[in-house]
């Protein structure tokens, strides 16, 4: 993730009930937005933002109050900026949707599911596991939301990238990775981000050709090229296309006008053929040279997430791809949004955990932990938590809104997001720089406040959340078109107040995120914060790899030859963690991030926008790669490790990856301070690829292979040996170094069988003392070598 001023994009909002309507009848009120404990039947399975447009939502004008159509336009442009919808005359909602395991457990079944939805007007866009990404005109809420096959249904979200403004594999190891294990072939690194300039030479091969597989680009129409088979928006770019097009110096309407996704893709499988001044080709190399390439792309030229594009889509695209190829895959997310439970149990974080969890064989997902860390005190932290008081109590915090709006309706808003436990009641309230206050208890919906201070709305109709049985209150703060005249949040002192109504849990809590898309604001500043539990959403998925960032270096030689010395985000220099990045835990309590890799600064490709704007300071010697920084760009070294895991051994599991890489992460001064590892800064330690490669090597005994003892041994700590053979496909014999060849005579085996053409066989030597078996073997020293670090 970055963190370019660029303006950012959320999850859930909330309303609140108003001082100013105290006076309003109360069947009025009452009769605007009733929660699931409000509602009888199918408006249940909706969240509270479906739940506006499928009922419409009430207006608060002074003394009088009214509600506008269901369905309608109204509603649909005072729904959160970052909730997808068609704002049209007849508006047109991307919404994610829970099926039932029923309606999936027979071909039959799945298309007589998909023939209902399709005979109400919906959409599938795709679908991963039990989640299904779907468009929904607004007027089949109703009819969908009543289909017995539907569990629940959730507005889908827009992302934001997390780079802010490689040449790091010493600082990973995955350089000695590539030299002694891999480079990644026949593992796909698939990214999903703002698209790959395809004609850059970092990813072609040595004739020119293409690495490429394919480019979904979510966020056009082709005429020429349609969308992928099985999806129904986009157009997609074959690798034959791409070819084609490089052959006959032509054009594809498909590209990376923002640079973002190219810098990403470099890091992770960049071969560095792209450079000039003299400097060697492969100089910039990224971590998996060698891998296969698949694009998804789902931001615009200008970054902005768009309005169709689909993160479960994606996954399934990159999985039903991989699976036709027969090669296993590991992807890239350098994107996030900070509002949401941050449990695991956003749809988007569920999908990704069904494509690559227990079970799941040749897959892993990279994601970006945030850049809401904010330790180098630049800005206050997004996030505030704490015990809920006593009932009858509250607790409060502000912040001072600062901003020039923009002009026109709908363009300035303020988010919160308010979590606590679902056993617990509480009422949120807003109160404004004049003292208007805007309140919603638990079940409870304001509808919108239209007030000299701007409109202020509090929805705490989301308890229980369907997904993890908590309670849920949003706040929007905004310049709504459905006031007249429309006002601008007012500019001073806002106070949030979290006032306790009863406790049912034992330790009860609560979890505040704020964001924005006022002026130029990007979130409020928060007087009371705290920079924990503020690692991103998808990031805090419960089996992708979550990649926090550290500071790799400050200098480089420059495109002039001379040298550009950088500020770094973290005041204790190379090797800390970058002041930006965000910590752990998740919501639920889990370590996050996962590993740490390098992030501050990274030269890799350039394209677009990134690229227009580095200048010959921060483009490196080759005058061809850039550095900038960010979440974004630490997340793809480990993506690409973990196609390097699968190079070794392509029947790992996507958790059995994240094992490898967090198992053989290396600890220093840096990731100590904060405490024993794992902690919530580092996660495990720093990312290195070569050990996570020895840790790949250890598991291949997970493969079908077939021991057999040695006549001889080397060792006299060692009674006898045992070796496994693992067929490993898209490597040469020669990839690997012998075994137990330093200083000592090394034991000999004979193996009648060969490999197939292709492939390779890789033998993992164990040792055997008093019947134990898991001595790899020993040193040149005599030194017993345990198996977590073979004897090369």
């Amino acid at each position: 993730m970055t963190d370019f001023p660029l303006r950012r994009r959320i999850l859930l909002l909330g309303a609140a009930l108003s001082m100013l309507v105290l006076s309003a009848p109360a069947d009025r009120l009452s009769a605007g937005n009733g929660g699931p404990n409000a509602a009888g039947g199918w408006e249940r399975k909706l969240d509270p933002f479906l739940r506006r447009m499928a009922l419409g939502v009430v207006v608060v004008r002074g003394r009088f109050a009214d509600r506008l159509p269901p369905g309608s336009v109204e509603v649909a442009r005072a729904l959160p900026g970052f909730v997808q919808v068609d704002r049209s005359a007849a508006p047109v909602l991307h919404v994610k949707a829970g099926l039932d395991a029923r309606a999936l457990a027979t071909e039959e079944a799945r298309a007589a599911l998909e023939r209902e939805l399709v005979g109400i007007g919906v959409q599938i866009q795709g679908r991963v596991g039990e989640i299904a990404s779907l468009r929904v005109p607004a007027a089949a809420l109703e009819a969908l939301a009543g289909l017995p096959e539907i569990t629940w249904l959730k507005a889908s979200h827009a992302y934001r990238m997390l780079n802010e403004i490689s040449t790091s594999s010493a600082q990973i190891g995955s350089d000695q990775a590539n030299t002694t294990f891999t480079k990644g072939a026949g593992v796909i690194v698939a990214v999903v981000d703002t698209g790959i300039q395809w004609t850059d030479h970092d990813f072609r091969n040595a004739d020119g050709t293409t690495r490429i597989l394919g480019i979904w680009d979510q966020t056009l129409t082709d005429p020429v090229h349609p969308p992928p088979a099985g999806f129904s928006f986009g157009a997609y770019y074959s690798r034959g296309d791409i070819d084609a097009a490089l052959a006959a110096g032509g054009s594809l309407l498909t590209g990376d006008g923002h640079g973002h996704g190219t810098h990403v893709t470099g890091t992770a499988a960049g071969n560095g053929l792209e450079t000039g001044n003299g400097v060697p080709a492969g100089t910039f190399a990224g971590v998996a040279p060698e891998a296969d390439l698949l694009a998804v792309r789902v931001f615009d030229d200008s970054g902005t997430f768009c309005a169709n594009c689909d993160l479960t889509a994606a996954v399934q695209f990159i999985s039903q791809t991989a699976a036709a190829a027969g090669k296993p895959w590991a992807g890239n997310m350098s994107l996030g949004t900070d509002i949401g439970a941050h449990d695991g149990t956003d749809p988007d974080e569920r999908s990704i955990d069904a494509a690559v969890g227990p079970g799941r064989r040749g897959a892993q997902m990279a994601i970006a932990a945030g850049n809401s860390g904010n330790r180098d005190r630049s800005s206050h932290p997004n996030h505030w938590e704490g015990p809920l008081p006593a009932a009858g109590s509250s607790v409060s915090d502000t912040f001072n809104l600062t901003y020039t709006p923009n002009s026109g309706s709908d363009n300035d808003h303020v988010w919160l997001d308010v979590w606590y436990k679902g056993a617990d009641s509480a009422t949120v309230s807003m109160i404004s720089p004049t003292g208007i206050t805007v309140s919603a208890a638990r079940g409870a919906d304001s509808g919108i406040v239209c007030s000299a201070d701007g409109a202020i709305q509090v929805d705490a109709t989301n308890g229980p959340d369907p997904l993890n049985g908590d309670n849920e209150a949003f706040v929007q703060i905004w310049d709504s078109s459905s006031c007249s005249p429309v006002v601008a949040p007012r500019t001073g002192v806002w106070t949030v107040r979290i006032a306790t109504n009863g406790v049912g849990s034992p330790a009860p809590t609560f979890d505040l995120w704020d964001e924005a898309d006022a002026g130029t604001l990007a979130f409020v500043g928060l007087a009371t914060a705290s920079n924990g539990t503020s690692v991103g959403i998808p990031g805090t998925a419960r089996y992708a790899i979550t990649a926090g960032s550290y500071a790799d270096k400050d200098h480089w030689i420059n495109a002039l030859g001379g040298t550009t010395t950088a500020t770094l985000s973290t005041l204790s220099g190379v090797g800390s963690l970058s002041g930006f990045s965000s910590l752990g835990p998740t919501r639920d309590g889990r370590i996050k991030p996962d590993i740490a890799a390098p992030g501050e600064f990274i030269g890799s490709s350039l394209a677009g926008s990134i690229q227009s704007g580095a200048g010959p300071m921060f483009t490196e010697r080759d005058g061809q790669h850039g550095d900038i920084r960010g979440t974004s760009m630490a997340t793809p070294h480990v993506a690409g490790t973990a196609a390097l895991l699968l190079a070794i051994n392509p029947q790992l599991q996507g958790p059995e990856v994240r094992a490898a890489i967090t198992a053989s992460a290396r600890s220093d001064a840096f990731t100590n301070g904060p405490g024993p590892l794992p902690n919530t800064f580092y996660g495990h330690g720093k990312l290195r690829a070569l050990e996570a490669g020895y840790q790949a090597a250890s598991m291949v005994t997970d493969l079908a292979a077939t021991p057999s003892g040695f006549t001889g041994t080397d060792s006299p700590f060692v009674d006898s040996y045992n070796v496994y053979r693992g067929t490993i496909p898209g490597l040469s014999s020669t990839s690997y170094g012998a075994c137990l060849q330093k200083a000592n005579p090394a034991p000999a085996f004979s193996d009648a069988a060969t490999p197939s053409s292709g492939q390779a066989f890789f033998y993992l030597v164990t040792g055997v003392r008093a019947g134990v078996e898991g001595i790899l073997g020993t040193d040149s020293t005599g030194r017993i070598r345990p198996n977590n670090t073979p004897c090369l």
